[in-house]
């Protein structure tokens, strides 16, 4: 954060009435925040380089922007901040692509505004938020997966339980969360998840995220 007890968020979006409705969430991120505003991609990419936000929120269809490619230049310009797309219309090959050019999360614009506050309070703490819900791909409570979604490939050696936690880690849940969920400590969730990366060759949660909702493991 850019100060003690202050997160400075950038919001960039090209509607006036969308950033008065999403203001008042992020003053609930934390005791300060720091709101920055922006309404085309050149502004937005100018404030991120020159004030270091601590988290973007970028809108894909503001002037001068290509679409989820854009999350690129943004990656480049100011690779340590999050950057989350907030999003009027969910499109599963842009979460993938999203994931792909390092977003931290895909985030629709109908969610409720305490599911927004949680999302944007994971990705601060380091977790990407990517559900797979958007993607079309079902539904499920996360307790197990059904035979037909049993993964293949570099998934096979994955045990059932490596299984669950991974299902979790879509659902968007931190390492805290899966542990309750499961009856598990947050120490053996890390266990698990380092097992994971390591069976499936993931490098990173959002990478072992993408992977895993292309093998259809739900969240």
């Amino acid at each position: 954060m850019s100060r003690a007890g202050t997160v400075r968020v950038l919001l960039a979006d090209d509607h006036a009435l969308l950033r008065d409705g999403i203001r008042p969430f992020l003053t609930d991120l934390a005791e300060h925040v720091d709101i920055m505003e922006a309404v085309d991609f050149d502004s937005a990419l100018d404030m991120a380089s020159e004030r270091k936000p601590d988290l973007l929120l970028l809108d894909l269809k503001m002037p001068g922007m290509a679409g989820v490619e854009t999350v690129s230049a943004f990656r480049k310009t100011c690779p340590d901040v999050p950057v989350v797309i907030i999003t009027g219309q969910v499109v599963r090959e842009d979460v993938l692509r999203a994931m792909e050019l390092g977003a931290s999360g895909y985030l629709p614009k109908a969610m409720s505004g305490a599911s927004f506050v949680h999302a944007l309070r994971l990705i601060l703490s380091g977790q990407p938020y990517f559900s797979a819900h958007l993607l079309g791909s079902g539904g499920g409570d996360g307790e197990s997966t059904p035979a037909a979604q049993q993964p293949g490939g570099r998934f096979a050696d994955l045990t059932n339980r490596e299984v669950q936690v991974l299902s979790l880690l879509v659902r968007g849940e931190s390492n805290k969360e899966i542990g309750l969920h499961l009856g598990l400590t947050e120490i053996t969730v890390k266990s698990h998840m380092r097992s994971i990366f390591k069976k499936i060759g993931a490098a990173n949660r959002t990478q072992a995220v993408a992977m895993a909702i292309q093998q259809g493991i739900n969240g």
